[in-house]
């Protein structure tokens, strides 16, 4: 994509106090007083910011945007609790991947209501919690380190799947290396992956180390493919060719290094081989089993030396550290960041600031992952990419993020039933239900079109014809059945207030404007526009037994909801 660089609008970091993490372990970092000159300019720039930065824009956050500025809400929000799904599932009794007990304490568990819960608490997460920026945080993390729930072992215990998305609920404002640490240890990534339960070389019964995770922890975690310079783009050898990051020799080391984990048991671990694969999943970290770690040395990524006859958390540390000192890492992980939360094109120019951050975030401190967040969204071509270059910049809503967006926007209530079991079918894609480790779509996805202007559009990849028609009646739906004015009874999913919008239903061109806003964030086209108007003008007005306005208010918010202006966000 080509950029004029004269547009190009940073914001430098200072506008914000430095984000450090503190010498000892623990507290995430946080954002000291910041500048009250970075508040929104207008109502539209806290819709635009807050679309990226949540799961929909709500009156309440808007009024704090335009108030206090973008970086105090960053601020705020960084105070907040976290929102987590094993505590609720906890309270619904015994489960045996929960802590303190197993299938032995357990001997009753059916599995179904602790996932249906769990589908829903996500759902209601997204609509209603008020820790916007760590869950809309986690799920993208969710989006790159991705575990799913298509397993059939995994489907099995939703209290380890609610954990591990906890995990990166609490990690979200953490660092990288501890963040890594803890989806590389934890059960649901053991199983997914296959790490858990993997051993050393047996010559006798033929088996050698599981290369899985060990390949997927580089190539989709961490480094990528590829070497890259700090701007994400691809670095040349001397015949034109990409550089690799690691080649079979380093996958077959790694996954020699990660050998002996499993996970937690009622006995401890032994040399026993029939106890080692026993196990199964259970919330807490998983346990090393020496007897089954590969002690010989081993040569890992970035040609990094692993010592023989190490224990197995010490060739984890030196993995782990290999990979978090990698200088791929701030421009792989940071270009993915930004398009899950920004733009699906960022140019090579905003993927290094970015980077420059991950590698250090002004206090000595890598991977910050606050300070990145921050700096992706305060950015200057964060906040401004869509005036700069209108026709690239931003990204295709994600089918979940545009109905959040909406129930959002008109505060729906987070009583969530059929949703989740639904959304697959509809939208294409319900959190950690992925397909594959690979994700609903990959970072690189394009069209012949779109490859031709140097550009990619991730979203697009399941953003099939049928989907579009499944997406726009599942909306239509929502929003005329699940409207509180006309409140049927047999509605089970959120429902939200169509007042705000009822109250400008009187002149066409105020209710499009006041959707346009509270939706597009003032980025309707006039095409799109003039349509609305035109047509608003012959939905009536007064209907016999109902409020005047509804039903143009509710044509108004769903045209607007199925229209290509809100289906990208800018």
């Amino acid at each position: 994509m080509s950029h004029d660089r004269t547009r190009w609008l940073h914001v430098p970091l200072a506008v914000i106090a430095p984000l450090a993490l503190p010498a000892a372990a623990a507290p995430a970092p946080q954002i000291q007083d910041a500048p009250p000159t970075r508040a929104a300019a207008s109502v539209d720039d806290a819709v635009l910011f807050l679309n990226r930065a949540t799961f929909g824009a709500s009156p309440d956050d808007i009024e704090f945007v335009v108030r206090a500025g973008y970086a105090r809400w960053i601020q705020r929000q960084v105070g907040m609790q976290p929102s987590l799904m094993l505590p609720t599932l906890r309270g619904m009794g015994c489960a045996p991947d929960q802590p303190g007990y197993s299938f032995f304490t357990c001997p009753n568990y059916e599995p179904d209501a602790h996932i249906e819960r769990r589908l829903q608490l996500w759902w209601e997460h997204a609509i209603a919690a008020d820790d916007q920026l760590r869950q809309r945080v986690a799920f993208a993390l969710s989006e790159i380190f991705v575990v799913s729930d298509r397993d059939a072992l995994l489907g099995e215990f939703p209290s380890t799947m609610a954990d591990y998305y906890d995990t990166l609920v609490r990690g979200a404002f953490g660092t990288y290396r501890d963040l890594l640490e803890e989806v590389t240890l934890h059960p649901a990534m053991g199983t997914y992956l296959s790490m858990a339960k993997n051993r050393q070389e047996d010559l006798v019964l033929g088996t050698r180390p599981d290369e899985n995770f060990a390949r997927e922890v580089m190539q989709l975690f961490s480094i990528g493919l590829s070497m890259l310079d700090d701007s994400g783009e691809l670095i040349l050898d001397a015949n034109g060719e990409p550089i690799p990051t690691y080649d079979q020799d380093v996958i077959k080391d790694m996954a020699r290094a990660l050998t002996g984990w499993t996970y937690r048991a009622d006995y401890p671990p032994s040399a026993s081989l029939l106890q080692f694969l026993y196990t199964y999943p259970r919330i807490g970290r998983m346990v090393s089993w020496t007897a089954f770690h590969d002690p010989l040395d081993k040569t890992i990524v970035g040609g990094a030396y692993v010592p023989a006859f190490l224990y197995p958390e010490e060739d984890l540390a030196l993995v782990l550290d290999a990979l978090d000192a990698h200088p791929n890492v701030a421009p792989f992980m940071s270009k993915q960041l930004i398009q899950r939360l920004v733009t699906s094109n960022p140019s090579p120019e905003y993927v290094a600031r970015i980077s420059a951050v991950w590698n250090d975030d002004g206090n000595g401190v890598r991977g910050n992952l606050l300070a990145v967040v921050a700096a992706i969204l305060l950015d200057g071509e964060g906040l401004r990419g869509h005036e700069a270059w209108p026709d690239t910049f931003g990204k295709i809503r994600e089918p979940i993020l545009r109905v959040t967006g909406v129930w959002r926007a008109f505060e729906a209530a987070p009583i969530v039933g059929f949703t989740p079991f639904i959304a697959e079918e509809y939208l294409g894609q319900r959190a950690q239900g992925s397909p594959s480790v690979f994700n609903f779509f990959s970072p690189t996805y394009t069209t012949g079109a779109l490859a031709a202007q140097g550009l990619v559009a991730p979203e697009l990849q399941i953003t099939t014809h049928s989907r579009i028609t499944r997406t726009a009646n599942l909306l239509t739906y929502y929003i005329y059945e699940g409207n509180t004015t006309l409140a049927d009874p047999g509605y089970t999913e959120p429902r939200f207030s169509i007042e705000p919008a009822r109250l400008q239903a009187g002149y066409p061109p105020a209710l499009v404007d006041f959707l346009d806003e509270r939706l597009c964030g003032g980025e309707m086209s006039d095409a799109t526009r003039q349509l609305l108007e035109d047509h608003l003008l012959w939905v009536p007005y007064n209907v016999p037994g109902y409020p005047p306005g509804l039903f143009r208010a509710l044509e108004g918010v769903n045209l607007v909801a199925i229209s290509p202006d809100y289906a990208i966000q800018r």
